[in-house]
């Protein structure tokens, strides 16, 4: 998740990428468009491997990924709030269509309790822009028109996790008995319905917020009011174990996304990257990985974990306080991941880490990679969910730009009383943290 647009000198995949968006509705025109209109038809922009040669994909992808290439997506209004999207390809084979998608749940939503805080309404709203939402379709969920001559078995859609109206749609097809990923594109949703949608779901003006969302403007660093969020119960200073000496297991994401750790390089253990001299691979505009822009960080604030308070919320969910001090022992940084439900938390093995239950930074946020069933199940308006970062006197901390991405958890399976929490670097690149915490029962 980047917030600066790449530099375009050198970066051919840019200037290849601009040269393909020419068919998409003129930006100007969206303003004269019926606030009602019931139908798009929006380009869909492809990248080949010339154009974006660090696509992590490229390593774990089908073999036949770059066909068919569809042409367009449409759009057709079914309710206010539900929608059908229908992917077109070019060779008129394996047309894709998701029906009846109620599409509020990935729109920035402002999350009951927050909406009596001016102050937490907007960083909700913008990390919930900042952070990327992708849902899963499985076989059931989709329709293909005629023979489904490519064998796909599952679909994504994804408001990625950068400027406004940037999207994403992935399929995935079967090979040799693994899902992979087939078909990638990008495409911009549609300005004025997504003004609509926004205050349909928020009943708050979006050119308040449009700015910000449009441009990456960062909010200003406040005092957050915790007392607007969760009401405690109970609190008790736990027991915990730090296990930065030790690496983690590279699979899955953390294995294709490993070569866009630009510094440091040949890691042996966590600890390596809590410095501020790690750098990660920028995303961009309008949703690629970019080692040539690198990402700076301040992991040095998360450095050494002083304490870990656990608390008991009056609404049956929990909260972890994570207390740092950076390298030189001066700074005093806190983790807060609050609105934890025990039992949506998986008993796993740390080999198998990239099962755990896992999330964004922000408030009322959906999970990460869930499916279209469980996000529509687990509403963010209802949410009581909400991770930050703060510093000692409790004024708000861009998690982004100190460069991680939000908490992992899960039992551990030899000890179910042993809570694991990791901590997920900057676009989930690697694990900057790893602690074994004493839950009380």
């Amino acid at each position: 998740m980047n917030y600066y647009f790449p530099q375009i000198i050198g970066l051919l995949a840019v200037v290849l990428f601009a040269c393909t968006t020419k068919n998409h509705v003129n930006e100007n025109d969206f303003n004269k468009l019926p606030s009602k209109e019931n139908k798009w038809i929006i380009a869909l922009d492809e990248l080949s491997d010339k154009e974006y040669p660090f696509n992590p994909d490229i390593s774990i992808r089908h073999s036949k990924a770059t066909y068919p290439s569809y042409k367009h997506l449409e759009i057709n209004r079914n309710t206010d709030s539900t929608f059908s999207f229908t992917f077109v390809p070019k060779n008129n084979k394996d047309t894709i269509k998701l029906s009846e998608i109620n599409l509020m749940e990935w729109i920035p939503t402002v999350c009951e309790q927050v909406k009596q805080d001016e102050y937490l309404t907007e960083i909700a709203i913008i990390n919930q822009e900042w952070n990327r939402h992708q849902v899963k379709f499985v076989e059931g969920d989709f329709k293909i028109k005629s023979k489904n001559t490519s064998n796909i078995k599952r679909v994504d859609l994804a408001r990625n996790c950068l400027n406004a109206y940037l999207w994403e749609f992935i399929a995935y097809a079967e090979e040799d008995s693994v899902l992979k990923p087939y078909y990638h594109a990008w495409f911009n949703f549609p300005k004025n319905l997504y003004a609509e949608l926004f205050e349909h779901r928020n009943g708050l003006k979006y050119e308040k917020f449009s700015h910000e969302l449009e441009n990456w403007i960062d909010p200003q660093s406040k005092v957050v009011d915790f007392s607007v969020l969760r009401n405690i119960k109970s609190e008790t200073k736990v027991k915990f174990e730090n296990l930065n000496h030790q690496s983690y297991p590279l699979v899955g994401e953390r294995k294709k996304k490993h070569s866009n750790i630009i510094f440091p390089k040949n890691t042996t253990k966590i600890d390596d990257f809590l410095t501020d001299s790690t750098q990660f691979a920028t995303f961009s505009p309008p949703g690629f990985y970019n080692p040539k822009d690198p990402r700076k960080t301040k992991l040095s604030l998360l450095k050494y974990p002083l304490e870990i308070i656990y608390r008991d919320l009056t609404n049956e969910t929990f909260e972890l306080d994570v207390r740092f001090l950076n390298t030189d022992s001066t700074i005093t940084t806190k983790l807060i991941v609050s609105g934890l439900r025990k039992e949506d938390i998986p008993i796993i093995s740390v080999t198998d880490v990239n099962q755990g239950w896992m999330n964004s930074m922000g408030f009322g946020n959906h999970t990460f990679y869930e499916s279209y069933e469980h996000c529509i199940k687990h509403s963010s308006i209802q949410s009581n969910y909400f991770a930050v970062l703060v510093d000692e006197n409790n004024k708000w901390l861009d998690s982004h730009f100190i460069g991680i991405d939000g908490p992992l958890l899960h039992w551990d399976y030899k000890d179910t009383n042993t809570l694991h929490l990791w901590i997920l670097a900057f676009e989930r690149h690697a694990f900057v943290g790893h602690y074994t915490i004493e839950i009380p029962q």
